[in-house]
């Protein structure tokens, strides 16, 4: 997730949807795992000289951490590492999951187009990382995925990504949900699964 794709249609569609689970499921607590990278915002000219934007517009209206601040009946944790070598990060993750103030709780994964393709870049999240981040969550957790669209062929893509999602966690299918708003965003979904005992 990067600064310059915060707070766009996607965003109230996933922070709608993170928000109804925590009341529904009764987490005490939400992680969000951005796969932060920076934003290198290009100046602004005035009369010629170029200007920096200045930091306290990005921080308003382009900031991933600015979440915190939102209104929740549970807090909200946002991962703040930089996101650049997998293997550091993968153990970042799993040291945050470990330290959550209270349980259970909601781990969303929010990369930048959801799980690997057939060529993963950093603007996904692989599946052995979403095997390895389940393992880790205890009962009742609830694991969340941001998964974007795939394709602009017109096939459906998000029966395949449910599909991989489920295999990914060791699930069945059927345990897999799916949540959505296309008059917000229809090229979003957000995958998710409760870990049962």
């Amino acid at each position: 997730m990067r600064d310059k794709w915060y707070g766009d249609n996607r965003d109230l569609v996933k922070w709608g949807v993170l928000l109804a689970l925590a009341e529904r499921s009764e987490a005490k607590h939400i992680l969000q795992v951005p796969y932060y990278r920076e934003t290198e915002w290009p100046e602004l000219e005035l009369d010629g000289e170029r200007v920096s934007l200045p930091t306290a517009v990005i921080r308003h209206f382009r900031w991933v951490p600015g979440i915190v601040k939102i209104e929740a009946s549970v807090p909200i944790e946002v991962m703040t590492e930089p996101f650049s070598d997998r293997g550091d990060y993968q153990r970042a993750v799993i040291e945050r999951i470990r330290r959550r103030p209270a349980a259970p709780g909601i781990v969303f994964l929010d990369p930048d187009i959801g799980l690997a393709s057939r060529r993963p870049s950093l603007n996904h999240v692989l599946d052995r990382e979403v095997a390895e981040l389940w393992r880790e969550l205890t009962i009742g957790d609830l694991l969340v995925l941001y998964q974007h669209q795939t394709n602009r062929n017109g096939r459906g893509w998000i029966p395949g990504k449910k599909k991989q999602f489920a295999q990914a966690i060791g699930c069945p299918l059927g345990s897999v949900n799916l949540a959505r708003c296309e008059k917000i965003a229809r090229d979003v979904v957000l995958f998710y699964a409760q870990k049962a005992g």
